[in-house]
């Protein structure tokens, strides 16, 4: 038998969020996000999900709309990645469809979860930008 000691608190993934201002925690934090529809080709498919920085995703969903996407998982907080066009949490397993809805929660014990938070994405089409907010 042998005793081990090690850092850590005994859980597995990152530390939980906590909303210090009173919001979500599962919005992402910081400003919104604007980006250049040129610097991502990618989201001239219809139907497919793009990771984007600051815990944010995002999809076109028709010639002029698009949906925007909180990459945090509504079970422990963790940033979840964009795989096969849907949302995967690396810490517990969680997956999420490319709308954000939940297809199975965690991999351990755990009350149900939510789908992922929608965003607000708004277009300008002049300078050819969308925000994440």
């Amino acid at each position: 038998l042998a005793a081990v000691e090690a850092c850590g608190d005994g859980q597995i993934g990152p530390p939980l969020r906590t909303a210090t201002g009173g919001g979500d925690v599962n919005v992402p934090p910081g400003p919104p996000l604007t980006i250049s529809l040129a610097s991502h080709p990618e989201l001239a498919t219809v139907g497919l999900l793009v990771e984007l920085e600051r815990e944010r995703a995002v999809m076109r969903t028709g010639p002029n709309s698009f949906i925007g996407l909180s990459r945090i998982c509504t079970h422990e907080q963790c940033d979840t990645e964009v795989r096969n066009n849907q949302l995967e949490c690396p810490c517990h397993g969680s997956l999420f469809a490319k709308d954000g809805s939940v297809i199975h929660g965690p991999n351990v014990a755990s009350a149900p979860i939510t789908a992922l938070r929608q965003l607000n994405v708004t277009i300008d089409a002049a300078a050819g930008t969308i925000t994440i907010a």
